[in-house]
């Protein structure tokens, strides 16, 4: 069995390419390009070594802000590798509203270190 194919109608359209947009970034680079920082003031660590090296420094602070102790239980965190971050705003979404500040705007702490084990159990 054979196909009959109908040709193609012609038209008078002609595809024209969309004028190009000044900046479609919603997000700007800071750090030496190891943080976004978003429109909206949250500021997510890239998946760089860059980025890991700015995110350990960011634990680092919150740790001793924190004065070792868990954000989410009264225990000590006993070694660095025991610590995670605890985001104070919940990741969801595929992290699309992660902030890893530890600071707001008004210098007020955000966020904070967490055993790794109460900050899965937490979820």
């Amino acid at each position: 069995m054979s196909f009959r194919r109908r040709p193609i109608p012609k038209s008078d359209y002609h595809w024209k390419r969309a004028p190009k947009k000044e900046n479609i970034l919603y997000f700007t680079l800071i750090c030496d390009g190891a943080v976004r920082k978003y429109r909206d003031g949250r500021e997510v660590c890239q998946d760089s070594p860059a980025g890991y090296a700015e995110y350990n420094r960011r634990l680092d602070i919150m740790l001793t802000r924190q004065q070792w102790l868990c954000c989410l239980c009264p225990d000590k965190i006993r070694s660095r590798s025991d610590a995670t971050f605890e985001h104070q705003r919940r990741r969801g979404m595929g992290a699309a509203f992660r902030d890893d500040r530890i600071y707001n705007e008004r210098g007020e702490s955000m966020n904070g270190a967490a055993h790794w084990v109460c900050n899965v159990e937490k979820g």
